[in-house]
């Protein structure tokens, strides 16, 4: 426990200073891996919000394009790899030829307690627990498969293969993926993922300069959840489409910095805040969808929204 403990605090203080990147750029070279914790942190179950922020951190350090590396992805026999879509914590293939023989392997990071479900197949690998659920009524070329860690870590693996039992393919790749995720390969460790300022980044490091923030119990990768000023604000980090994040938004400055607001499509009273942060990501790693690095802000208030994003800028000096 108290090598676990010591794992927490050097990951927690990689947190503080996640937000000071001031030259990763979309397309630019990654440095090298950052090592990560060993093998038997995630083994460790998280006992405190220490514990749980380190988890989230050391999983937000994850390369996740690396959990299915290209070499697995070109033995499957599923015809040549088309594509390789990225996200800030997924990764998506396209493999063969479409439409009939299209494959596609979606994969992403994240937090989960205990997996419990109705439905599928539930076993163990080793002490990670894991979920096989097939498509909808038994559809044998869709199967969705979760894989979770006991210190909370989890990911999850969508497959949809015609003419294949995907969830016999899923039960095939999943012993390689828990093994390479202990292995916590850092960022810039497949070639497929673009270095971009949002990699790693803790949505939560805005906390450290908002005085009288309260926690709340939620608890994610992309989104911290928190309260202040007696309100619930949602800080996120993605990838979106230029054009969809100016869509129904008026534009503002803050310190000459061009943020676009918005309403929430479920409550017109809920303010939107969205900031780029970032030059476009290349087409080749987004299926040719035009793609930025976004920060978002979502309150009660525009009060309480702008005083949140004028300190999430600063994150990420331009």
């Amino acid at each position: 426990m108290y090598r676990t403990l010591t794992l927490a605090a050097a990951v927690l203080l990689a947190v503080v200073s996640c937000g000071d990147d001031t030259g990763t750029r979309a397309g630019d070279p990654l440095p090298p891996p950052t090592p990560g914790p060993p093998p038997e942190f995630w083994s460790t179950p998280a006992d405190s919000p220490q514990q749980h922020a380190a988890v989230a951190q050391a999983t937000r350090e994850l390369d996740v394009c690396a959990l299915l590396p290209r070499d697995t992805l070109a033995d499957l026999g599923l015809g040549d790899i088309r594509s390789v879509t990225i996200g800030l914590d997924s990764c998506r293939a396209a493999l063969g030829t479409p439409p009939a023989g299209e494959s596609t392997l979606t994969w992403h990071t994240t937090l989960l307690p205990p997996l419990t479900s109705s439905r599928g197949i539930s076993k163990q690998l080793g002490d990670v627990s894991v979920l096989l659920v097939p498509g909808r009524d038994g559809d044998p070329r869709a199967c969705g498969a979760t894989a979770r860690f006991p210190a909370g870590a989890a990911f999850y693996l969508g497959l949809s293969v015609p003419d294949r039992d995907s969830c016999a393919v899923a039960d095939g790749l999943l012993s390689g993926m828990i093994e390479r995720w202990r292995e916590s390969p850092g960022q810039g460790t497949s070639p497929d993922t673009v270095g971009t300022v949002l990699l790693g980044a803790d949505p939560c490091a805005v906390r450290a300069t908002l005085p009288g923030t309260a926690d709340t119990d939620q608890l994610r990768l992309t989104e911290c959840l928190f309260r202040y000023r007696d309100e619930t604000v949602t800080v996120s980090y993605a990838y979106r489409v230029p054009e969809q994040m100016r869509a129904r938004s008026t534009e503002e400055k803050f310190d000459g910095r061009t943020v676009f607001r918005s309403t929430s499509l479920y409550d017109s009273s809920i303010p939107i805040y969205h900031a780029p942060v970032g030059p476009e990501l290349p087409l080749a790693s987004t299926d040719s969808v035009p793609r930025i690095p976004v920060a978002e802000v979502t309150s009660a208030t525009d009060d309480v929204a702008r005083q949140v994003m004028s300190q999430v800028l600063p994150l990420f000096p331009q």
